[in-house]
């Protein structure tokens, strides 16, 4: 891990931003080992993780490695802490600014693709770790199994995919609090060329999308048809659906996650997914703190 993983564009002050190289070594920590620098402008003290969400810890960087791998491979918190020797708080609290971080540079662009796949999931999830003192709303001791779509509300929040581009193989997760045409009208608007087909279930919250619709009917049995008879069963969902085995398997190791951090977890899944291998791009803008 060098310091353009987490400076790009170079170690400076934090106060003033002069360069590095015009600050004088202070010390060296005594548990990360790290270098720590005294600004000769304007005497502020820093070091590697200063401006990041590991500022102020003294985790060695060989931890900061694996920490942010198990982040990204969805190891839990219990898991991590285990092996890093690093207390399961702390490991979620910076589990926490890494996934408001991937929120919040999760990209906005519609997918390039001339044909896209969208679909919905719904996941149980609850209010873990939330004290449960009204006797009428108790904690759930088995998975939630109301009928019909799920909602926010009722702890089933769905999860709106506009997956693998058929040509680029990227895609787009969102949580979004219900499944009515508004929502998913305005996601497939946002994630979608306006000339791309979009090719949806029969949902009758897709009807009002503006874009080219073409429709498997999971209801009458079908899974996927071929619309022009060339052979080719270009008509269905099958990948989208695919997805949403990655994303439980990426879940399932946390037995359980409280719905107002599920769109973090989501977002590290996605990226995730979409990278295929850590970049120190990615990496720069993950560890950025806004809490500085």
């Amino acid at each position: 891990m060098g310091v353009e993983s987490f400076h790009p564009q170079g170690l400076c002050c934090p106060n003033c931003q002069a360069s590095v190289s015009e600050a004088r070594n202070f010390r060296k920590t005594a548990t990360s080992g790290l270098q720590v620098y005294r600004c000769k402008r304007c005497a502020s003290v820093y070091n590697l993780y200063s401006q990041t969400v590991f500022a102020g810890t003294q985790f060695r960087p060989s931890q900061v490695v694996l920490l942010l791998r198990g982040v990204c491979q969805g190891v839990s918190s219990a898991q991590l802490s285990r092996e890093l020797g690093i207390s399961r708080q702390t490991i979620l609290s910076i589990r926490r600014k890494l996934q408001s971080s991937a929120e919040r540079i999760q990209p906005e662009a519609a997918l390039p693709d001339a044909a896209v796949e969208t679909d919905e999931m719904f996941q149980n999830t609850g209010e873990k770790g939330d004290p449960h003192r009204d006797a009428s709303d108790p904690p759930r001791r088995r998975g939630n199994k109301r009928r019909g779509h799920g909602t926010y509300e009722n702890d089933r929040p769905p999860i709106v995919g506009n997956p693998k581009g058929r040509e680029s193989g990227l895609l787009r997760l969102r949580l979004v609090h219900q499944t009515d045409a508004e929502t998913l009208s305005a996601h497939v608007h946002q994630f979608s060329l306006p000339t791309a087909t979009v090719y949806t279930d029969g949902w009758r919250g897709y009807n009002h999308i503006q874009r080219t619709r073409e429709i498997v009917l999971h209801t009458d049995g079908e899974w996927a048809t071929d619309a022009d008879g060339e052979g080719l069963y270009e008509i269905h969902t099958n990948t989208i659906e695919g997805v949403w085995t990655t994303v439980r398997n990426f879940l399932r190791p946390f037995r359980g996650v409280h719905k107002k951090f599920l769109a973090g977890y989501i977002a590290i899944c996605e990226f995730v997914m979409n990278l295929k291998s850590v970049s120190v791009d990615f990496i720069s803008k993950l560890v950025k703190s806004t809490y500085s």
